[in-house]
């Protein structure tokens, strides 16, 4: 067995939460971006203009279909040989910007289809126009729906900022390999790194099944037939909606 000194852990964790704090404010600047770019691209796959659709759905539909870690290793290795050098955080900003504006983006259009109709044609016979009507009916109250699932990218935002480990940017994963190669304790090393992924994620798992419960209460989801306590009925309507 691992000999395992508590002493030890604690002289780590200084190292450790620094690079902690990285991993945050990473996640905290990708989903501000992410937020405001789905919000264009889930527009963009509803536009009355097929060529607009086109381009959003293909843009979705590749990030979708092609691994994380390729993406990144894309914008960080090959960019540079067409004259587009970014530094190391630029690049993982970037990266993740991209993937989670095309998946959050999805969030928002399911979200936005499960507004009944004849909110948008009320809102038009009070004489909004299009936009005005989107973004002071359609929107706000496709917001409530995408909130939980929106809350559940977070956290595995959080987790997936340890792919930026592989070009040297010294988040949580980084500074506990760092650390695990300086000292060969591989096994406290990693489980610190796996107790303080845990303790930071788990809270957000509750938020986030709090969110479902409330937002299924509140638009009276919950026992009624196949979306109740099954699943979480208000995410169900919204992805329903795009199937």
């Amino acid at each position: 067995m691992p000999d395992v000194s508590i002493a030890n852990s604690l002289d780590y964790l200084p190292d450790l939460l620094q690079g902690l704090l990285w991993t945050l404010g990473i996640s905290a600047a990708v989903m501000v971006l992410s937020l405001i770019g789905a919000l264009f691209v889930a527009l963009a796959r509803l536009s009355p203009w097929k060529p607009v659709r086109g381009i959003a759905l293909s843009y979705v539909e590749i990030i979708r279909c092609t691994p994380a870690l390729v993406q990144l290793y894309y914008i960080f290795y090959v960019l540079p040989l067409f004259g587009l050098a970014l530094p190391a955080l630029v690049a993982g900003v970037v990266a993740f910007t991209l993937i989670y504006s095309a998946f959050i983006s999805e969030v928002y259009r399911a979200a936005l289809m499960a507004v009944p109709p004849t909110q948008m044609e009320a809102a038009r016979a009070l004489g909004m126009n299009y936009w005005q009507a989107m973004f002071k009916v359609i929107l706000p109250q496709a917001a409530r729906t995408a909130t939980p699932p929106t809350v559940n990218y977070l956290l595995s935002l959080i987790k997936d900022t340890s792919l930026l480990s592989v070009i040297t940017i010294q988040e949580l994963m980084f500074s506990g390999l760092i650390l695990a190669s300086r000292t060969f304790e591989y096994f406290t090393i990693l489980t610190l790194v796996a107790i303080i992924y845990f303790v930071v994620c788990f809270p957000l798992t509750i938020l986030a099944r709090r969110l479902e419960r409330r937002f299924d209460n509140e638009l009276g989801y919950v026992n009624t037939g196949s979306v109740g306590l099954s699943g979480p009925g208000l995410l169900k309507r919204a992805w329903g909606a795009v199937k």
